[in-house]
């Protein structure tokens, strides 16, 4: 038997069966859906590797099946229990039929065969019939029937425009058989197998067959049998500009009662899009759900997320030794193994007292860490305070005290409000391990799965190793998974050259927020969460003048245009701060370049600046001072 990394298993398409789905699947996952998503239509938003088609894999007749077929299963509890809150499950009966189709299956070929309205009815046939095909079958699938069933399914009503054709839809499997025998003559054509015109029904004049579909209306054995139904377009970015304006149109025309997603990757939009985040067409659809944004407001729910997902991992791994993630990893530092760095590191810290203190301020609060003699690190620690407290005071940033003693207990207040910075500038100053550990990683993950699986893959392998060649299955240490993490992030450094063709124009870019945090880094003294600069903040008023109604000023496109990039290949992460647009670096970018993983540090840029970024004379350096 080969072994298998269970973490490299990273996406839906890469699970083998639905048990396989349900058992690394995190059904936490689900909250991003409210009931309200299974009526109306719903722009489904993320990065590559988010989470999306997992997500809508959830709501497959297949999966939902499996769970009722094996609703004992410990795994499928809370899977069943998110289903009949959302009210897809009720009286142990499933109430929702979907249908998914991928929007990368060549699609966008239409508009280069054809030329204005015919271009919309020809793509608009072969959704149809591809549309009717998937909810049929996928009846078949939770009721159990074969398609020759298909005719004790009947529809409650047939739309107006569908009366002209109504023999093709007296039952299911009329319907079956239009749909099928309509795709394959569409498809001989669309092949150019022959040459004749094609003739298509008024039944394509919009896309009639999601009204067809409605929950209610369909009906087994003359009775109601389903609540709602869903139609979800994955990958429809993967159209073209025209077809992503056409069919959003044609689904509010018909204002219909099936839910409607379209799922879609940021990389797909325009750049004014994506850095407004503005997917959508508004009116009465559900907001725009940005999945990587959503879990961001989330943290814990999320992280917690990410620790089941390990765990489950880990128990696909069949290592009996081991139970879940933390069997494999140091959670702290061995404090022995950095000794003799942590007392050289005082004794530095504490000549820079005596350089700095002269009125004698800390003298009492230094009396107090000498005492600390059980616990290296912990001293290290409270004096990287005491250097972090001067370094503020020399810099007129602390609040003003009359240079009155700092007694123990106030440094410890003061630690406390501050451990995320101390803790990395005692790690980036002393030269010890920083980043290690399930919080780290998951920290790691800037709130996407993939990326948490990709990090987690190389420390499990590594520990896979480790183990191999020691049998007492040793646990990997700080220093080891650091630098496993480390070979990571240089692996996604160095996999950013393929992904654009003005990657260089990237990486200044990146590089230059890079430079502005590791200035800030250095001084040592940083205020904010973290100690450094992450990131470049951006007013919303200016943002949005650039970017209104696509016609934002050349003199900016370029920065518009790297924004955007970075956005949606997630090297960069969109918040929200006050009247501020804030756009911090991916973690893994933090870690590559040796900077602080909490969120908090921004510089406040102007368009002028920004633009200068884009070059690679990091001129923005004197933006610090």
């Amino acid at each position: 038997m080969i072994w298998k990394n269970p973490f490299l298993i990273k996406n839906n398409e890469q699970y083998e069966n639905e048990s396989e789905y349900l058992s690394l699947f995190d059904s936490t996952v689900l909250e991003i859906i409210e009931e309200q998503n299974l009526d109306k239509v719903s722009y489904v938003s993320s990065t590559p590797g988010a989470g999306k088609t997992s997500l809508f894999r959830a709501f497959s007749s297949k999966v939902l099946g499996m769970l009722l077929k094996d609703k004992n299963n410990d795994n499928n509890r809370e899977f069943l229990k998110y289903m009949r809150n959302l009210g897809v499950i009720k009286d142990e009966k499933i109430s929702l039929i979907s249908a998914m189709l991928s929007c990368a299956r060549g699609y966008n070929i239409i508009d280069e065969m054809f030329e204005n309205g015919r271009r919309k009815q020809v793509l608009f046939a072969l959704l149809n019939y591809r549309v009717t095909i998937v909810f049929l079958k996928s009846i078949c699938n939770l009721l159990d029937m074969h398609i020759n069933d298909l005719e004790y399914v009947t529809f409650k009503k047939i739309p107006d425009e569908m009366l002209s054709d109504e023999n093709s839809f007296k039952n299911a499997l009329c319907a079956y058989k239009w749909a099928c025998n309509g795709e394959k003559e569409l498809c001989r054509y669309l092949d150019g197998i022959h040459s004749e015109s094609l003739e298509l029904s008024f039944v394509h004049t919009t896309l009639l067959s999601i009204k067809l579909f409605e929950g209610s209306n369909i009906l087994v054995n003359g009775e109601e049998v389903f609540s709602h139904s869903i139609l979800i377009f994955d990958d429809f970015h993967k159209l073209t500009e025209n077809q992503r304006s056409i069919i959003p149109d044609a689904i509010y025309t018909l204002k219909s009662n099936t839910g409607v997603w379209l799922g879609q990757r940021l990389e797909g939009l325009r750049d004014t899009q994506v850095i407004s985040m503005d997917g959508s067409l508004g009116r009465d659809y559900n907001p725009n759900i940005v999945i990587d944004t959503y879990w961001s407001s989330k943290q814990n729910v999320f992280y917690k997320i990410l620790e089941r997902i390990a765990n489950k991992r880990i128990k696909e791994s069949g290592i009996a030794s081991v139970r879940n993630f933390n069997d494999c990893i140091d959670s702290n530092i061995k404090t022995q193994d950095y000794k003799n760095i942590l007392l050289k590191y005082i004794s530095d810290v504490k000549s820079y007292i005596q350089k700095y203190d002269d009125t004698g301020k800390y003298k009492e609060a230094v009396e107090y860490i000498d005492k600390i003699k059980n616990d290296i690190y912990r001293q290290a620690l409270y004096y990287e305070t005491v250097k972090v407290k001067i370094n503020r005071d020399n810099f007129g940033q602390m609040e003003i005290d009359f240079n009155e003693s700092v007694s123990f207990e106030e440094l410890t207040l003061f630690y406390e409000k501050n451990k995320n910075t101390i803790e990395f500038y005692l790690a980036y100053n002393s030269k010890i391990p920083f980043y290690y550990g399930l919080e780290k990683l998951q920290k790691l993950s800037s709130y996407n799965i993939e990326q948490f699986l990709f990090f987690a893959s190389g420390i499990f392998e590594d520990y896979r190793a480790k183990m191999l060649g020691n049998r007492r299955a040793a646990r990997l240490t700080a220093e080891e998974q650091e630098t496993s993490l480390r070979k990571s992030a240089e692996r996604r450094w160095n996999d950013m050259d393929y992904r654009y063709s003005n990657t260089q124009s990237i990486k200044i870019f990146i590089k230059n927020i890079v430079l502005l945090g590791q200035k800030s880094r250095d001084i040592g003294r940083g205020s904010y969460a973290g100690g450094s600069y992450t990131g470049i903040g951006i007013n919303k008023n200016v943002l949005s003048a650039c970017i209104k109604n696509d016609n934002y000023n050349d003199n900016y496109k370029e920065v518009i245009n790297i924004l955007a990039k970075c956005l949606a290949s997630k090297y960069l992460e969109r918040r929200e701060v006050g009247d501020m647009t804030v756009f911090y670096l991916n973690r893994w970018i933090c870690l590559y370049f040796n900077l602080p993983l909490a969120y908090g540090g921004w510089k406040h840029c102007d368009m002028d600046q920004l633009k200068r970024m884009c070059r690679e004379n990091n001129e923005q350096m004197s933006l610090l001072d």
